[in-house]
């Protein structure tokens, strides 16, 4: 599909600590296929602090930016894309056990070329978004969504989705959203199950630490960074959390001294510059924050507009170019619970803010008094909210990032442009497994090895196409799978037909494949050992009357419980044909006969 080409995107950041670059080329204005990934931190609280990471081996914390090359199900601890070591106090913690606040968590984080929001009814936008341990989300029967995910215990470490078109502002009216991205990729007790980043799960809502589980903290989607460019972030500040009484309280912002050797408000954001020095980029006045510690940013957007320093949005979309001017940058936060401006009326709906607001700079600059402005109420999201309390006990919206059609989708397995939860979500895809993945990307495989000519058949008793060789009921047998080639779900079903009836027949797999009159048989054997593996016996089954059985799902299961069981993987392709017993079949001597084969190539 031809996309614009988003050229600020593909040019990212932060030359001085990038291992995993892959270069994007725009020729002719059409974007060359650049893989999005998710960049992520979490917080000090989870067990992953003290992990090695799966790229450097080095200790994790909670100011690594973390990565997941491929998501995938089930365990596969993150890799890390950016250490924190441009923090002055990183070396202090790296090792750090899980519960101990070190003092260098990143709880918001940007490259500065995240999607420039436009004013037109036909623009269309994805908000991904996380949220902590203590959200319970708006109820609803919807699966995948912060509700379902909430009861399961495992919302804390997913990344939700929701859509969104036309122009800004969205207020406190709930919108479709759904789980995008899962924590450890297992399924919840929710029932759901999608890929996910290789954290842990479930993380309850406790207000002890630390926690069981993990908490997702930050987050940005791209293509994978590129040297050049800069990280914008946020560190967390010095509030106290009314729903974790026994937390320590420990203000990395304060801790981390900009160059005049002062400390930094957990309300501002920060950049590391060309030389590596963390600066202030935008103060917390600037973004009608407190300026005396008293609020404290927690999720980040921006769009650089290229000029030096930070030029505050001043009106809707001043960020977008027009001729004559130079845009505004684009920024967008929400707060954390426990700051002071929630409960007090915004500068554009005039309505309470909470701390599951997407917000932006004062609408008409910042000055005395001046609020943010709410461009995303927390209730569109899905959020549950205590608007117009200051109980700051409504769900906290704990990661941010916005991306438009100009970017690749994070999953788009049938590729044709829509991420794969929406095509399940809005039921232009099947997804009978409930994998979170589209069941025409999980084919459950293809009929091979009939006996439809003379040359297939060892005494001229073709069949039909899609059957073997004819038997003793004057038709083939017939193997079929359905289901999928999903290795998590081990969803494949095979059903043979057509057999000789009140007989039996055998099941086996093997990863090679042959043409074989086998003796004393009245068909055509294809599947044998390959790849330096053998050919392995799956299953013995009744015919009955009917001459039919059906093997799975669970067949990946059962064959791991052989002896030597084959080495099935994902990518890996393997065959299956049933041998049956065939007596007074059309060949001389003949007393068994083969049904054709059926092929499958395994996906995660």
């Amino acid at each position: 599909m031809s996309r614009p080409c988003p050229s600020p995107r593909l040019r990212l950041v932060l030359h001085h600590v990038l291992s995993t670059a892959s270069a994007a080329v725009c020729a002719g204005g059409a974007l060359a296929q650049v893989p999005t990934e998710i960049t992520f931190s979490v917080d000090w609280q989870g067990p992953l602090m003290g992990l090695p990471s799966s790229t450097t081996g080095a200790p994790i914390t909670e100011a690594d930016l973390l990565f997941q090359p491929e998501l995938g199900f089930g365990p596969g601890r993150p890799g890390t894309r950016i250490q924190g070591s441009f923090l002055q106090r990183y070396s202090q913690c790296v090792g750090h056990l899980p519960g101990i606040a070190c003092g260098v968590e990143i709880d918001a984080l940007s490259f500065g070329v995240d999607a420039r929001l436009r004013a037109t009814t036909a623009y269309r936008f994805d908000v991904l978004y996380s949220v902590d341990e203590h959200a319970t989300g708006q109820p609803t029967t919807q699966p995948r969504t912060v509700f379902s995910e909430a009861l399961a215990n495992d919302a804390a470490a997913d990344v939700f989705l929701g859509r969104f078109s036309g122009a800004l502002p969205f207020g406190p009216q709930p919108r479709p959203h759904v789980a995008a991205i899962d924590g450890n990729g297992e399924r919840s007790s929710s029932g759901a199950l999608y890929p996910g980043l290789g954290l842990t799960e479930p993380t309850r809502a406790t207000p002890t630490v630390p926690e069981l589980g993990d908490n997702l903290d930050a987050l940005d989607l791209g293509p994978p960074p590129q040297p050049g460019a800069r990280l914008f972030f946020s560190l967390e500040g010095g509030l106290f959390d009314p729903l974790e009484p026994f937390a320590s309280i420990t203000n990395s912002a304060a801790l981390q001294p900009d160059p005049t050797g002062q400390g930094f408000n957990g309300a501002d954001i920060l950049v590391v510059d060309a030389q590596g020095l963390v600066l202030r980029y935008a103060g917390a006045g600037q973004l009608g924050l407190s300026t005396a510690g008293l609020d404290d940013l927690d999720a980040l957007v921006v769009v650089e507009n290229g000029v030096p320093g930070y030029q505050p949005s001043v009106a809707l979309y001043d960020w977008v170019p027009t001729p004559g001017t130079t845009p505004r940058d684009l920024v967008l936060f929400s707060v954390r619970r426990g700051s002071a401006v929630i409960g007090q009326l915004d500068s554009l709906l005039g309505i309470p803010i909470t701390e599951g607001d997407v917000l932006a700079a004062p609408i008409g600059g910042a000055g005395t008094g001046a609020r943010p402005a709410i461009v995303i109420a927390a209730e569109a999201l899905g959020l549950a909210t205590q608007r117009g309390q200051t109980l700051n006990a409504g769900d906290e919206l704990d990661a941010l990032d916005v991306r438009d059609d100009s970017e690749e989708p994070i999953k788009d397995c049938n590729d044709n442009g829509v991420e794969d939860a929406h095509d399940i979500t809005d039921g232009t895809s099947p997804d009978v497994d409930g994998n979170g993945i589209p069941d025409e990307c999980e084919d459950p495989g293809d009929e091979f090895c009939d006996c439809d000519t003379a040359a297939e058949a060892p005494c001229g008793n073709t069949a039909a196409s899609g059957e073997g060789c004819r038997n003793n009921t004057g038709a083939g047998g017939r193997l079929n799978g359905t289901g999928t080639s999903s290795m998590e779900t081990d969803s494949l079903v095979l059903t043979a037909s057509q057999l000789t009836p009140n007989t039996f027949g055998v099941v086996f797999l093997g990863a090679g494949v042959a043409s074989v009159f086998p003796p004393a048989s009245n068909g055509r054997l294809c599947v044998v050992g390959g790849g330096g593996s053998g050919l392995y016996r799956s299953a013995v089954a009744p015919t009955g009357p009917t001459g039919t059985f059906v093997y799975g799902p669970g067949i990946l299961a059962a064959v791991s419980g052989l002896p030597a069981p084959p080495p099935i993987v994902s990518g890996s392709t393997w065959g299956f044909q049933v041998w049956y017993r065939d007596l007074g079949g059309p060949c001389s001597g003949g007393a068994s006969n083969l049904t054709n084969g059926w092929r499958v190539t395994f996906t995660p």
